[in-house]
């Protein structure tokens, strides 16, 4: 009789965000792979709770129990993955909990599940299941960060996951790492500081395997750190375009991209929309503090003619900013609004300074006694970077919202998504790239709203201000808390 597992990847109820991009909407490969590692006789099923739930408003189970459930979690999606567990415990079910957020914070996590993994699962996952039959089950088990050589055996189960839910978009892993250390990523602490490349002929293989013509290259730079990586990422890309494997594709990168033109033109070639860019700031200051060394290197002066570079190219700019670091002030959302429509970036999306668990960022917060959300594991759920949940210095909360408003007004509203459209139709010469762009932005705006309304909220709760007199940013409350007091 075969066993059964679910897997599930769960979701806040409400909350728009990345996900709610639909034109890339891409199911969740970790589990693709878990089903795709899993040795013997298993069936499988999964839940995405972007599409369907897992329990209901009763915290009930909302599937036929089975034998094993794996759940994965992000930061912010940490306390439902604990309700889920605790509704599967109780009916008998074992519950094993991997990804990012129980990587970093195992002892957490152990309280809320049977079994805690940590890491990559390519070489010890088939142990996990064996010690599972055997009734044998480890509280923790350390998956490590084997090499990408090993990804060659065993490609994800996408069909698994198509049957189910038709997604539009996979990812597909190509590098893994990061020696790079800015202070508010988690990259380095999950995937290590080495930089990690999968052999390009092995993705060229499964690029060729998979029918999906929508990919994502599931890392944060796929064009590497250096003039090898540099190399390989070129060699990949004239790869697809020498076998024929043409993709409807995109990825993350950074700007020293853009003094390739080489790469990108067998990047244009090979099907590519563009590349989603870390810029964060457009103040050095701010750079240096984010230790966000590659936009230092370049220098800010730049910009300009990197963004050039790119469109020249006939790909789109997806932007990505911070809102929210020290070192930013009330004038900083004008400032980045101009750099928006001065440099015509395609899309714009955005993170608010976040403290992930275990980063530079919040070891320096928290010794500052700054970060406000701390009733964990319930206040894990506003780290998403659509919430502010650390006392700002350099401004207060309402100016704050009031600048992120401002961006809104000039960037999102109104006629100014079909004006950047058409701007990216002029730069890029490309209507199919700026197609996919203006269908991002429009989704995105919901995000965008859905952000001021819940800094509207913390501003409503009181929650900023209290006790903000044990903040190292008391000299820029006191005035204002005196204020509301009063």
């Amino acid at each position: 009789m075969k066993r059964k597992m679910m897997l599930i990847n769960p979701h806040k109820p409400g909350r728009h965000g990345e996900e709610s991009i639909t034109v890339i909407v891409q199911m969740p490969l970790n589990l693709a792979y878990v089903a795709a590692l899993t040795p013997g006789d298993w069936e499988f099923d999964v839940i995405d709770e972007n599409l369907e739930l897992a329990i209901d408003d009763n915290d009930e189970i909302t599937f036929k129990p089975v034998d094993l459930v794996c759940i994965t979690s992000v930061t912010y999606q940490s306390p439902r993955a604990y309700k889920i567990a605790a509704a599967c415990r109780k009916k008998g079910m074992t519950v094993i909990m991997g990804g990012i957020h129980a990587s970093v914070m195992p002892e957490e996590a152990a309280n809320y599940v049977d079994s805690v993994f940590v890491g990559e699962a390519e070489e010890v996952w088939p142990q996990v299941i064996k010690d599972f039959e055997e009734g044998k089950l480890k509280k923790v088990y350390q998956g490590g960060l084997p090499p990408l050589s090993l990804m060659k055996k065993v490609h994800p189960n996408r069909e698994l996951m198509k049957k189910k839910y038709n997604y539009k978009f996979s990812s597909i892993v190509t590098t893994k790492g990061c020696p790079n250390y800015c202070d508010f990523c988690s990259v380095p602490t999950f995937q290590g500081r080495k930089f990690r490349e999968r052999p390009y002929e092995d993705v060229l293989d499964e690029m060729a395997a998979t029918d999906y013509k929508g990919l994502m290259l599931a890392e944060d730079n796929f064009y590497g750190h250096g003039k090898k990586s540099n190399e390989r990422a070129r060699d990949l890309f004239k790869g697809m375009v020498e076998r024929g494997i043409h993709k409807d594709w995109l990825g993350f990168t950074a700007l020293n991209i853009s003094q390739d033109p080489e790469t990108l033109g067998y990047m244009a070639k090979s099907g590519n929309f563009g590349m989603l860019i870390g810029i964060e700031s457009t103040n050095e200051a701010v750079l240096q503090k984010m230790n966000k060394r590659v936009n230092l290197k370049l220098g800010t002066d730049s910009y300009f003619d990197c963004i050039q570079k790119i469109h020249d190219a006939g790909l789109v700019v997806w932007g990505s900013v911070v809102f929210g670091a020290d070192g930013d002030d009330k004038d900083s959302f004008k400032r980045m609004t101009d750099f928006i429509l001065e440099n015509n970036i395609d899309i714009l999306t955005f993170g608010i300074n976040c403290p992930f668990p275990k980063t530079q960022l919040y070891a320096r917060l928290d010794s500052e006694k700054r970060i406000f959300r701390k009733n964990y594991p319930e206040d894990w759920q506003y780290y998403d970077t659509a919430h502010v949940v650390h006392r700002l210095v350099d401004m207060t909360l309402e100016d704050f919202i009031e600048g992120m408003q401002y961006v809104y007004d000039h960037v999102y509203a109104g006629d100014n998504l079909r004006t950047r459209f058409r701007n990216s139709i002029k730069t890029t010469k490309n209507p199919r790239n700026s197609m996919f762009a203006f269908r991002v932005g429009s989704d995105w705006k919901q995000v965008f709203e859905q952000v001021l309304q819940n800094l509207k909220e913390l501003y409503d709760s009181g929650d900023y201000y209290k006790d903000c007199y044990k903040s190292s940013a008391a000299p820029v409350l006191k005035p204002i808390m005196e204020a509301v007091t009063t």
